[in-house]
């Protein structure tokens, strides 16, 4: 498990701006419904429909359901994604100042990449991009 996540934050540092050079983040296999409690979503069936796949909290923890085969490379990169949050959150990327929408835009943007270039179809639709960024206009 190591191994993949040291991989893949490589990637990230490859693919950005950000520094990569970290200590790995705890990684928890969970259910999904404390991902979802987590995130902040009690009720089962708007867990169910959020269909939350993992989430990178501030004690550095990212929480991925139980259910997840890394070996799998649709649930790696969905690791990546968290990781991607890891990596902002480390390096100082939030803020204040910093819309949410946009960390998170940026985590779909890296992923969609690291799975184009493993054959895969991106995940983010052109719906929620422009959800995500008109999220964050003032």
């Amino acid at each position: 498990m190591n191994e993949l996540m040291l991989s893949l934050l490589l990637w990230i540092g490859d693919h950005s701006a950000y520094n990569t050079n970290l200590n790995l983040p705890n990684l928890v296999r969970t259910e999904q419904s404390n991902v979802c409690q987590n995130y902040g979503i009690d009720q089962k069936e708007r867990c169910q429909a959020q269909r939350l796949a993992g989430f990178f909290d501030k004690k550095m923890t990212i929480y991925i359901r139980v259910s997840y085969d890394l070996n799998d490379i649709h649930h790696q990169s969905q690791l990546l994604h968290e990781l991607v949050h890891y990596v902002q959150w480390t390096n100082k990327t939030r803020d204040q100042h910093y819309c949410l929408g946009l960390m998170e835009l940026e985590a779909y943007d890296l992923q969609d990449q690291w799975r184009k270039q493993h054959g895969l179809q991106p995940v983010l639709s052109d719906f929620n991009r422009l959800m995500l960024e008109a999220s964050c206009e003032v």
